[in-house]
């Protein structure tokens, strides 16, 4: 546990120590400021989806939240005027006359718009705002935190003694945040500021005491000018990835003890000052704000010409209508990407300055863009992509990674094309929520992540001479076992091939042309038989569900086995007993994921000598632990792998448990549950 910093001999009290400190803002950074809603502003309002929104409730309490949900929530009616709509359960009893203040956020965007007022009126739903100033700004927490393009640290959740900060999931949230925003009150109102660091910057001390560190910066120190006024504090805190926030409010002091900042130095440069906390209240609760803007959806980042275009506002403010200036302005336009490539470049330089280095690419995986889409069947697509590692085994597969609704979603794919193409071919059955999204937007040119290739499933040697597989998948099925027939059929000069497949109707069999071409070009080498359960009129070939009487029985062949739930461990069983030996036998299952996650309400899941992790609503509990930055175990991420079982110690889930192990890729938490990341004994 770190010692507390003296508040008697380390404490900043006065604005004339703290301004030897920090030094004074540059002219240019204090003529930003307006008493009114400038071109700049507006145009920031009319597009930023959320902002951190600091007030006092009636008993005069500080709070802070996120408010929003979408673009232009918050609308303009005069230049010194706005209004918004304003959730009462998540705001509460408002002070009806009391100081605001907010930071409008926009996504993909360093710049934010800071405005501080009053509440000029409220009626239920609405609060509308009298400005008293606004001003925007380029805000080094943003770039510091890399807010919209954030790693995900694998983080160590500390023990914390009794207190605030001991409750359900505060002190994970803590570990893993690199941003917060931060309100504090003056004698002349409020001022709500962005603070962003590496992900876990802030310090906790005891149960109910954390350090934050006060970087340099424009040397406004709104924050802690405030502080030496009025010691309310409160902060609303963000992970990336999570629609959950955690709110503090306790009381707060400014100290430059020598002993906390060299604890928080970073790159041995020690920030200027730090903020020392005293938590009253700390609580991880849902925010619709938040999940409804689908700010972590990389989709919804500004463009070029929207930065250009704000740039260019801000140019105009700042020059009063020069013509020098106007000129400028019209070349923003013309050069948007160079001049912001450019900007970013300087960014970058500065906080590399200050300790902050580039850190790796914060997205798992690795970029693939699709260069073409392929429809197989009125239900299933082959997306064609560029940029992948294509040195598979046939049978592996692939986990693709998007973003979809504001979450960060998985799923597996088999890799449908032959090892060593220019090429991966993943093929996708409409089928779940991820799978859906692919089919209703993937594009050429659409940019995925990939991992991989991973799994166990897969022929070693596809090369091999005299070698025969018995091949049987249903439906999807097929994906695997068409890499291992394409694959086999061109590296090995007399191998066999039969191949089984199981589907509803004839217009449902992925790859019939293709299978029929292959199988005319190898005769004697592959063998296709079709089995469908809804045949149509005039279906000569096999009816109803692969069963065991279906199988070929060939004990020196491999058998591959890829199908729905307990299709390939019946099939391994009948063929373990007629005499296979075991190593021949190959399955994978494959398992359909929900279009919409259940309805759950958050759940604290405590991970054994990690922590408490909150399980928001419509989270899967692998999902919420890397959210947070907690390294479990995961593969395939939709149940058919077990890469992700981990012991239940205690709880309820709704999702797959097996023998005291639950697989948390496709398991909702229903209660408190307790969990342990080592191996499941049997």
């Amino acid at each position: 546990m770190r010692t507390i910093p003296s508040a008697a001999t380390n404490r900043i009290t006065t604005t004339a120590r703290l301004e030897a400190i920090i030094g004074h803002p540059a002219a240019l950074v204090l003529k930003k400021e307006l008493p009114e809603l400038d071109a700049a502003a507006r145009y920031m309002l009319a597009r930023a989806p959320l902002a951190g929104f600091g007030y006092r409730d009636a008993a005069g309490r500080p709070r802070t939240t996120l408010v929003g949900g979408k673009p232009g929530f918050a609308e303009v009616e005069s230049p010194t005027r706005f209004g918004f709509a304003a959730d009462i359960d998540e705001i509460g009893d408002i002070d009806a006359s009391g100081p605001v203040s907010f930071v409008f956020l926009l996504p993909g965007v360093g710049e934010t718009l800071r405005v501080n007022g009053s509440v000029a009126e409220r009626a239920p739903g609405r609060i509308v705002v009298d400005v008293r100033q606004a001003y925007v700004h380029c805000a080094r927490a943003i770039l510091r935190s890399r807010l919209w393009d954030p790693i995900v640290p694998a983080v160590s959740i500390p023990a914390v003694a009794e207190g605030p900060l001991s409750g359900a999931g505060v002190a994970g949230f803590l570990a893993a945040t690199p941003f917060m925003v931060i309100s504090s009150w003056d004698r002349d109102g409020g001022d709500t500021s962005p603070r962003g660091d590496t992900p876990g910057f802030v310090r906790v001390l005891d149960g109910r005491t954390l350090a934050i560190p006060d970087r340099r910066g424009n040397r406004r120190a709104d924050t802690s000018h405030n502080l030496l006024a009025d010691d309310r504090f409160s902060a609303a805190i963000l992970v990336p990835g999570r629609t959950d926030v955690l709110h503090l409010a306790g009381t707060a002091l400014v100290t430059d003890d020598p002993e906390l900042l060299a604890d928080m130095a970073l790159g041995g440069v020690v920030p200027q000052t730090a903020l020392v906390v005293t938590v009253e209240r700390a609580e991880v609760r849902h925010n619709e704000a938040v999940a409804a803007a689908n700010v972590w959806d990389r989709a919804e980042r500004a463009d070029a010409a929207t930065v250009s275009e704000l740039m260019a506002l801000m140019t105009r403010q700042l020059g009063g209508g020069k013509p020098a200036l106007r000129r400028l302005t019209r070349w923003l336009g013309v050069f948007a990407r160079p001049i912001r490539w450019l900007m970013d470049l300087t960014y970058r330089r500065a906080l590399r300055q200050e300790g902050y280095g580039d850190g790796p690419d914060p997205r798992p995986g690795r970029p693939v863009r699709v260069t073409e889409v392929i429809k197989e069947t009125p239900g299933a697509v082959t997306l064609v992509l560029s940029g992948a590692d294509t040195g598979f085994a046939p049978g592996q597969f692939y986990t693709l990674i998007t973003e979809v609704g504001g979450r960060t979603v998985r799923r597996a794919y088999s890799a449908t094309s032959v090892p060593g193409a220019d090429h991966l071919a993943l093929t996708v059955k409409r089928d779940g929520l991820f799978s859906s999204h692919l089919h209703d937007h993937a594009r050429a040119g659409t940019e995925l992540r990939v991992l991989g290739p991973s799994g166990d499933f897969r022929v070693a040697d596809p090369a091999a001479a005299g070698a025969r597989y018995v091949l049987v998948g249903a439906g999807s099925g097929i994906t695997p076992l068409m890499s291992i027939v394409r694959t086999v059929l061109a590296a090995s000069p007399d191998a066999t091939i039969t191949l089984l497949y199981g589907n509803r109707t004839e217009a449902d069999i992925i790859f019939a042309a293709e299978l029929a071409a292959l199988a005319d070009a190898h005769p004697g080498r592959l063998t296709v038989r079709h089995v469908l359960s809804r045949p149509g009129p005039g279906w000569t070939g096999l009816t109803g569900r692969i069963g065991p009487a279906d199988l070929p029985f060939a004990p020196r062949a491999h058998y591959y086995i890829c199908g729905p739930a307990a299709m390939p461990t019946d099939l391994r069983d009948h063929l373990t007993g007629i005499g296979v030996p075991t190593d021949h036998v190959h399955e994978e299952r494959y398992t359909s994921v929900p279009a919409a996650a259940p309805g759950t309400a958050a759940q604290t899941m405590t991970i054994a000598g990690v922590g408490d992790v909150v399980v928001a609503a419509g989270q899967t509990m692998l999902e919420a632990g890397l959210a947070a930055g907690v390294p479990m175990p995961h593969s395939c991420t939709v149940g058919g792998c077990g890469e992700c079982r981990i012991r239940l110690l205690r709880g309820e889930v709704d999702g797959t448990v097996e023998d005291g192990g639950v697989l948390t890729c496709v398991s909702y938490p229903l209660s408190h549950t307790e969990v342990d990341m080592g191996p499941v004994k049997p």
